[in-house]
């Protein structure tokens, strides 16, 4: 019954302001609804959360029509669905349960339906796709993969021919942006769709990403002698990079060097034969020697005066006569040295080394100021980086340092991150503020104007009025009554009296 009178007395005292109270009052109001509008478009509502994001139209289809029967709210925005913060990892135990999505692919729950009147092609085909489905879901669980996609080829299996075909598979991986799968990751897809299709064999599955690269092993054995030693490359300078990395970053600081090397690597395989002569060393080869002893039967005369007159025959004597023959052969040989050379491959012809190194901030007046690396210190690192890849000139290695600055990006980063914490605050603090300045300024200053009046209509109040004497004249209960006898008898004292509460 208060309540009911004091809003009656509140109405009453609105009724009886003047206009242009009235007008205020009327603005006050306007602003305060606008305020309390605007606090309500501000606040944070609801919170969403990613439920599921780039699905397929079917699995996509399937998670709506599940969250219109539970009547839960749901919002899509470009590829994702959204749902309430506080339900998403029910809601997704709960679809799992069901088998949704099912990963852009039917599995073997095609066959839970059982159909009268299939043909046998009909169940061929629903069972490679249920193959298909299966391998796409298994693969899909892979940290790096996004999405996934499995193609499978089984020939028909004829009398009619002697010709034997394979089962053939691909597999196109989508990956997550900044992820890459590993050499044995790729092995392991390769032979886990091999093992999961009979009769299909590791070398006829193919696995490629989302632009096309290659990524299992070309049949080819040339491509795969080509993508061999392209991995050898990148091996090799990845090590020079890590290695001056690391090396650099102990001496400038952690994040303040960048390193790039290209190395030109020999392929080549060279056999070469050589055969060289010595002439200074000689040697005997081979040696013969004969020596040969006869003796020859010589005729002579008697010697003396009478075996030479003339006239006279001479008698005749014969004499034996040693004879001797000897012979010498000695052959020499030039020392020749006979070499196979076997040059092995993979060695570097040429090796390129780019460095950029951070340079020195200091503050100055509040602002960071950039100074580059001297003359001096360039140098230095340039022979250091020299050193650690084993520089030479003659075959063309070419080693380039430069000092630029790396702050400008960390600096936006970090801004990114204060502005949005900054915001966060912001959202959540700028309303309570507004809340309690309304308030204190608005609200109660309102509720204390409007039951001001009230307080002060009293019907009957004790109260003394005096003349100018300073005599008492009257002393009465009804206020009114005596306002009216006080105007009629005292006409100056009531107005010196109006003039005093105008002052007021």
């Amino acid at each position: 019954m208060a309540i009911t009178d004091r809003a009656k007395t509140i109405l009453d005292n609105i009724k009886n302001m003047p206009l242009n109270k009235k007008l205020a009052l009327g603005g006050v109001g306007v602003i305060v609804l606008a305020i309390i509008l605007t606090l309500v478009l501000w606040l944070p509502k609801q919170d969403y959360q990613i439920l599921y994001s780039n699905l397929s139209a079917e699995d996509a289809g399937n998670v709506i029509n599940k969250l219109k029967e539970k009547k839960i709210p749901y919002q899509v925005k470009d590829t994702a669905i959204y749902v309430p913060s506080d339900k998403v990892h029910e809601l997704r135990l709960e679809l799992a349960s069901q088998g949704i999505p099912s990963g852009g692919g039917v599995g073997f729950e095609i066959f839970d339906k059982t159909s009268i009147g299939l043909t046998e092609f009909s169940q061929r085909v629903n069972y490679i796709r249920a193959l298909q489905g299966e391998l796409q879901r298994t693969i899909k669980q892979l940290q790096e993969v996004d999405q996934v996609r499995v193609h499978i080829a089984i020939p028909e299996k004829t009398i009619f021919t002697e010709k034997e075909d394979h089962p053939t598979a691909s597999v196109v991986l989508k990956l997550k942006p900044g992820r890459n799968l590993t050499k044995e990751q790729v092995s392991s897809v390769v032979h886990f769709v091999s093992s999961s299709v009979e009769g299909l064999s590791p070398q006829y599955v193919t696995v490629i990403d989302q632009y096309g690269n290659l990524l299992s092993a070309p049949k080819d054995p040339t491509q795969l002698v080509e993508a061999t030693q392209i991995e050898y490359r990148r091996n090799i300078e990845k090590t020079y990079e890590k290695n001056i990395q690391s090396m650099l970053e102990n001496i400038v600081g952690k994040g303040k060097a960048i390193v790039r090397v290209s190395a030109d690597i020999d392929f080549s395989k060279v056999e070469r034969l050589e055969e060289k002569y010595d002439p200074d060393t000689i040697a005997i080869r081979s040696e013969q020697r004969t020596q040969e002893k006869t003796m020859v039967p010589q005729p002579g005369g008697i010697p003396g005066v009478l075996s030479n007159q003339p006239g006279q025959q001479q008698p005749t004597t014969v004499q034996n006569v040693q004879s001797q023959r000897q012979q010498e052969s000695i052959n020499y040989e030039v020392s020749k040295t006979i070499s196979k050379i076997l040059q092995s491959t993979g060695q570097i012809k040429k090796i390129s080394v780019a460095v950029l190194i951070d340079g020195i901030y200091r503050e100055e007046k509040g602002k960071k100021v950039y100074t580059p690396r001297s003359e001096d210190e360039i140098k230095k690192y340039q022979e250091l980086v020299q050193a650690s890849i084993g520089y030479n000139q003659e075959r063309g290695d070419y080693v380039i340092v430069e000092s630029i600055p790396f702050e400008v990006v960390q600096e936006e980063k970090a801004g990114i991150d204060y502005m949005s914490i900054i915001k966060t605050i912001l959202k959540y603090i700028i309303p309570l503020i507004i809340i309690v300045l309304l308030i204190i300024f608005v609200v109660k200053p309102i509720i204390e104007l409007l039951k001001k009046p009230a307080e002060g209509k009293i019907a009957k109040k004790e109260i003394v009025i005096s003349d100018e004497t300073g005599s008492s004249l009257f002393k009465e209960r009804d206020i009114r009554e005596e306002i009216r006898q006080m105007a009629k008898n005292n006409p100056k004292q009531v107005i010196a009296i109006l003039r005093e509460w105008i002052a007021e």
